[in-house]
Order: structure tokens, then sequence, then C-alpha cells
């Protein structure tokens, strides 16, 4: 890793942060780069400098530390491409790691006004803490039918399965996934979640409410779904619209993205810590 911070704007820290962003952009995951104190001799710059570059890279995920062993290049985050609606499991497979879950409720819902059932529907509460390779990444509390259950055969005992993936099994019992809305909000983790993802006290997570949709209508399920904000990975196309002439009036060809469909924007995918 070459010197070449000191040309750029902004505190020290910040341009070797930049700097070593750009090289370990070209590294593969689980590289080991140079110490801190290798790094302050190449760049010949304080430790401290450094350490706050690299702090700079852990915070945003790129970076990870093991004690005793020192800084690796982390996982890239698991994205998925705009427009396409991928399950976890789905989205974990295709980045090549290995997705998986631990059941932590699979019991009666009780009805929220929020939710985009109607009161007098029966109701299942679906808890799962989702993991990959291994590692606790996610939690997604799902809101089912109990109906859409007893007509696909879902039991706590199917979904208690580590291999279990919700959209797989509808699809597998006639009701295909074919869209859904999404809304993402960041906020202060919550007790339990900071707990189950091991995440520290000050952690933010991005929050994430899905409804999601047969071909025929039908609603499949309700879930919010909570990630570590530092690693949580957004990807979105955007096309500026085209204006007649200067006027208000504005015009769209098929490869624009039209408003009146809703939500037709990117996907917002999981991630790897």
């Amino acid at each position: 890793m070459a010197a070449g911070a000191r040309d750029r704007e902004g505190p020290l820290y910040l341009q070797i942060a930049d700097r070593l962003r750009e090289d370990i952009a070209a590294l593969g995951e689980g590289t080991r780069i140079p110490s801190e104190p290798q790094l302050a001799r190449d760049w010949g710059v304080s430790r401290f400098t450094v350490a706050k570059a690299v702090e700079q890279l852990v915070d945003e995920g790129l970076i990870t530390r093991r004690q005793g062993s020192g800084s690796f290049v982390a996982p890239a985050p698991l994205r998925r491409q705009p427009g396409y609606l991928l399950s976890f499991t789905e989205a974990v497979e295709a980045a090549g790691h290995t997705a998986t879950h631990q059941l932590l409720a699979f019991e009666e819902a009780t009805w929220r006004p929020d939710l985009p059932y109607p009161e007098s529907a029966a109701l299942i509460h679906l808890d799962r803490l989702r993991l990959v390779d291994g590692k606790a990444v996610a939690r997604h509390r799902s809101v089912i039918s109990a109906e859409l259950a007893r007509l696909t055969g879902l039991t706590r005992e199917l979904a208690s399965l580590p291999s279990f993936s919700l959209y797989r099994f509808f699809e597998e019992h006639g009701f295909s996934v074919h869209s859904a809305t999404e809304r993402l909000v960041a906020r202060p983790a919550e007790p339990a979640d900071r707990k189950l993802l091991s995440l520290g006290s000050d952690a933010v997570v991005v929050a994430v409410t899905r409804h999601s949709f047969a071909t025929d209508g039908t609603l499949l399920d309700a879930v919010d779904a909570i990630y570590d904000a530092r690693r949580y990975s957004y990807e979105a196309t955007l096309v500026r619209q085209q204006r007649n002439n200067g006027s208000n009036t504005e015009t769209h060809d098929e490869n624009h993205f039209d408003g009146a469909r809703g939500h037709d924007g990117p996907r917002l995918g999981p991630w790897h810590g």
C-alpha cells in the first residue's frame, strides 16, 4: 500500500481512510491489511492518525478487527440488484454464502392497525434470527395469515428447520411471490435486537417493512426486518424524468420510473457482518 494521501483535501485521517478504502477495494475479503505501525511508517504519519483512519473503515463495515490477529478486509455486503425481489436466502446464496435461521417464535399474532390484514383475520407471528455462515446478521418478524399457513401446510416444525425459506416454501406450495412494497427507516437498536445481533449500546439499525404479494394479489406476509446500519447495502438506479419543452409536463418512456405505479425502485438486500 503506497503513500500519496497528503495531496487530498480534508482532515488527514480522512485522507488516509480514502486511500486505504481504494487500496482494499482491490483485495479479496479476508485479506490481512498491514499493521497500523506499518501503515504509519509507509505514509509518514502518526500511528494515532492511522488508527482513526482504520476505525473509520471499521465503522463503515469495510474492515474487521480480530483480537490478536490484526485487521482484515471485511466481506462485501450482500446486495440485491435494483428491481429484483429476492428472499434473504436467495440473496445470501447468490453471494456464495450459506443462509440459515433460528426460529424465535411461531405463535398466534395479535392484530395491529398497521398490519395489512382485516381486524377479524387469524394471524401467525413468525420470528426468525437470520444467519450468514453461522453469524447472526438480521432479525425478521413476519405476520402471515393463519388460513394461508393452513392451505400450505406451514407448521412450527417446518419453520424451525435451519434451511427454511418462507418465499421458497410458498412457491413450492403454489404461491409464487410476485411483488412487494417496501419501506425503510433508521433508528436506534432496541435492547433485544442489540443482544441478538451483538450490537453496541449506541448501535443504529435499518428497519425494513415489506409486504409481499402473490401473482393473484394474495398477501403472503408482512415482515419487519432489522439490520445493522453499518453494513446494510442500498443500491439503486435513478433516472431523471424528462420535461417537454421546459414546461411542467413530464414525459416517460418504458425505461423511466412511473411514480403512479408506486414502489418501482431498488430492493434492499441483506448483508454480511
